[in-house]
């Protein structure tokens, strides 16, 4: 760790850069390696607004986000981590990592709300990745019910062979209360076994008594 404290001392966006690699070093013990990491995460919050551009940079190229995120969170007041995680999302969609993963978590960890993150998140409905769809998902069906309830019965209908996204948006529906209105004859047609609509076009499951 000393040369990670001389690389916070420096400050400098390459040293930054640098020191943010730690982020992707696990070590035993892990109580450890947490520890080392939560010092890192210390350093760089205390560098204020300069850690910034080397954060989002990280952000952008790295697969293992989940310190760097948490780093920005704590450095920036919430409106900037919005707008900061915005921009690295429409990076990563309009330049895919070679995982998934890191989009992924990224969309899991956001935690804050803005009609630009909205909108952006909407747009990984159409990954190719199912876990990025699924996420997306959680997302939006944790904002409020419009637009949500349309994006995510337009992306049921996209998922034809996706049997994990499909499932997950029947049950969040079916535990939302939400109805399948203007959609009920597609969604009708296809619904799997173990699910049914109600009169009003709610979800239910197959034996639920309701």
């Amino acid at each position: 760790m000393n040369a990670a404290h001389r690389l916070g001392e420096m400050g400098t966006p390459e040293a930054l850069l640098a020191l943010l690699d730690r982020f992707t070093i696990n070590v035993s013990p892990s109580g450890q390696d947490e520890q080392e990491k939560e010092e890192v995460l210390s350093w760089i919050v205390q560098m204020g607004e300069k850690a910034v551009p080397p954060l989002v940079q990280f952000l952008k190229r790295e697969r293992q986000v989940y310190w760097a995120a948490r780093t920005l969170r704590e450095t920036v007041k919430e409106e900037e981590f919005a707008e900061k995680i915005n921009g690295v999302l429409r990076d990563h969609w309009e330049n895919p990592p070679a995982s998934s993963d890191p989009t992924a978590q990224l969309i899991r960890l956001l935690g804050v709300r803005s009609p630009q993150l909205v909108d952006t998140v909407a747009l990984f409905l159409g990954d190719e990745a199912d876990d990025v769809r699924l996420a997306a998902l959680d997302y939006l069906f944790d904002q409020s019910e419009d637009p949500a309830r349309e994006l995510s019965l337009e992306c049921y209908l996209d998922s034809e062979d996706r049997p994990r996204v499909r499932n997950h948006i029947l049950e969040r529906f079916a535990e939302e209360g939400w109805s399948v209105k203007g959609f009920r004859p597609k969604i009708e047609d296809t619904l799997p076994e173990g699910y049914k609509l109600t009169r009003d076009g709610k979800v239910r499951t197959v034996g639920s008594g309701q």
